[in-house]
């Protein structure tokens, strides 16, 4: 690989030429190498981009094998010739029936944007609600995925068998069921495709082969539930196709470097990143809790003074430390102990505390006070208004919130400080600002960590990047023995309209403990996410993750303590979030073109270090390249 920037390799990144064992010579023309992948999706039934199948299970994987993804929603105008230029493939999942008249404009674009070669991904069906007036379109189709589609269709399986089954694509996280799901009849064309999952049933005809997991030159498809396996009982899924295989076959086999944001000089990268929620909460460990220390007192002794190894990234919550909004004056000073350490990287955690982002889209104030009055708190007893008169008397700022009802103490309203009316300026650059306040002359703060849902709109996520900062939170991967599965592994991120947010590497403390109720020992648990996303494949980063309100309880700071001592320990690169988030970017933008038979040049690639060949065994670096 030819490298742009000669100075790689100061940074042992080794962007040289790969040469085979047994090198054959080829005449290939320059080109750039297609990394994108064009989804269709129906927002009737799935409302927005993340909260489609494609984003949640499939992006993941295809964003470990180098591919990006944008989305386009059939209820829109359909994406013009244009909008495929350069792109791989188009991937569908539909389940949920369209209208007739839209299923016939899906089936008709689809034949018009693979009939110059552009493969064609297919899990569940092609286009549900089709009528018969669109089966022409619909064989066309499948005859480029090497498939025969029938009119048959199976929907009771008893008697049904499995013929052929590839064990390298079926039966991931879990075999085929013994009563195996309803299923078409596709009969694979003989050389025209790879059938990875046979099945043979009883029809009006006679025993009939169906080919319902396949793959071609033209794509491949996975029909019905022969991709992802719901659990009812438990609310949990499992991949039953082994979604890394069946992609890259999909995809064809040809070797391209893998822009890879977990890997950094060839080691993992390690970050840590602190949401500031409980900043001001007394802890109840001792001996901090007799001193009526905060837990980010204790946070800040106990998993931050001791590790200047370790960069993490402290994200303060405007109005936690600002009176005038119901904060506490008492968290500035460990404010500013804490942006004054050289690992601590100044972040923000917004300005008021944003639970519900889509709420201020389209801010309304009257709607919001409406909210705060039907929530409406008790008045302060008379004894607790002398026992804070005291307490000022003794020095002791007390407690706020618990009878301000521009305080919430919940998340059925739409932020945490209500006192003043939403300011998309004021919440975003305004309170990198503010955080930048309690930092030495010079530290600025370049990174916003999401609140709340953590689903941004596209003007908050641009309000970002005009401030010149990153972003990150949300994703909030598990991979572990309540969410086994890599379905519960997110993508690199999201796209917003033209902007994107960068998900964390892995979830926080807040999903291990039943929201914050316990057990407060809960996060210990992420130690088999990161042997999970680390073996046998590298999918996310080791990101410690955590909020605040950690130093309040015993359990929970000795977790934290013991991913600290992991980082110290392991063969990991630490760097703070915000380069991670830079690097994540880089993921999105990197440009490749395939010079010469295997050698590529890599471009704006932004703060990307790092690409990946896999099954390289056979292949050897040009160092002198």
């Amino acid at each position: 690989v030819r490298a742009a920037c000669t100075a790689l390799l100061a940074l042992a990144v080794l962007f040289a030429a790969m040469v085979p064992v047994r090198a054959v010579e080829v005449e290939i023309i320059e080109r750039r190498v297609d990394r994108d992948i064009l989804v269709l999706y129906d927002s009737a039934a799935e409302r927005r981009v993340h909260e489609t199948r494609v984003h949640q299970f499939a992006e993941m994987p295809l964003n470990h094998l180098g591919y990006r993804l944008t989305y386009a929603d059939v209820r829109a105008p359909l994406p013009g010739e244009d909008a495929l230029k350069g792109v791989k493939a188009v991937l569908t999942w539909f389940l949920e029936p369209m209208d007739a008249p839209r299923a016939a404009a899906v089936v008709r674009w689809l034949e018009a944007a693979t009939e110059k070669g552009t493969r064609h991904i297919v899990l569940g069906e092609m286009a549900p609600g089709a009528t018969e007036a669109e089966a022409p379109g619909l064989r066309r189709l499948h005859a480029r995925l090497g498939l025969e589609l029938t009119d048959e269709y199976v929907d009771i399986t008893i008697g049904a068998k499995v013929l052929a089954q590839d064990r390298q694509v079926i039966g991931f996280e879990r075999p085929l069921d013994k009563v195996l799901p309803d299923f078409p009849v596709l009969r694979p064309l003989s050389g025209k495709s790879e059938p990875h999952l046979v099945l043979e049933a009883e029809t009006r005809d006679g025993p009939e082969a169906s080919a319902v997991v396949s793959t071609s030159a033209g794509g491949g498809l996975a029909a019905g539930s022969y991709a992802i396996y719901f659990e009812q009982v438990t609310d949990r899924v499992l991949w039953v196709l082994n979604p890394f295989a069946f992609f890259q076959r999909a995809l064809g086999d040809e070797r391209m470097p893998v822009p890879d944001p977990t890997t950094l000089a060839g080691r993992r990268i390690y970050f840590s990143h602190i949401d500031g929620d409980g900043w001001n909460n007394l802890t109840e460990i001792e001996p901090y809790r007799e001193q009526e220390r905060s837990s980010s007192e204790v946070i800040a002794e106990e998993a931050i003074l001791p590790y200047p190894d370790l960069p993490v990234s402290v994200a303060v919550i405007g109005g936690d430390i600002e009176p005038s909004l119901g904060g506490s004056s008492t968290g500035q000073a460990v404010t500013r102990l804490l942006f004054a350490l050289p690992q601590v990287e100044v972040a923000s955690h917004t300005y008021t505390h944003p639970y519900n982002w889509s709420f201020f889209e389209r801010y309304d104030r009257a709607a919001e006070e409406q909210l705060i009055a039907k929530h409406q708190k008790p008045s302060q007893p008379i004894r607790e208004q002398m026992t804070e008169v005291l307490s000022r008397i003794a020095g002791r700022e007390p407690p706020r919130g618990q009878y301000n009802p521009y305080v919430a103490g919940t998340d059925d309203l739409p932020r945490t400080y209500l006192k003043e009316p939403f300011d998309l300026g004021r919440e975003i650059g305004g309170a990198l600002r503010f955080a930048e306040r309690y930092a030495p002359a010079g530290k600025t703060a370049r990174l916003y960590q999401w609140s709340g849902d953590t689903t941004p709109f596209e003007a908050a996520l641009a309000a970002v990047r005009e401030a010149g900062a990153l972003n990150i939170n949300g994703g909030d991967s598990r991979f572990d023995r309540e969410f086994p599965s890599v379905a519960y592994v997110p993508p690199v991120g999201r796209a917003e309209g033209r902007e994107r947010q960068i998900y964390a590497g892995n979830s926080n403390e807040n999903t291990y403990t039943n929201d914050w109720t316990g057990p407060y020992y809960g996060f210990f648990l992420l130690e088999e996410t990161l042997k999970n996303t680390e073996s046998p494949r590298r999918l996310k980063p080791f990101n410690l993750y955590y909020h605040m309100y950690s130093g309040e309880k015993a359990a929970a700071l000795a977790a934290v303590r013991h991913f600290l001592e992991l980082a110290r320990k392991g063969p990991v690169i630490p760097i703070h979030a915000s380069e991670y988030a830079a690097i994540a970017n880089g993921f999105y933008t990197t440009d490749i073109r395939k010079t010469d038979t295997d050698r590529w040049e890599i471009s704006a690639r932004g703060a990307l270090q790092t690409v990946r060949f896999d099954a390289a065994d056979a292949v050897q670096l040009d160092l002198a390249a």
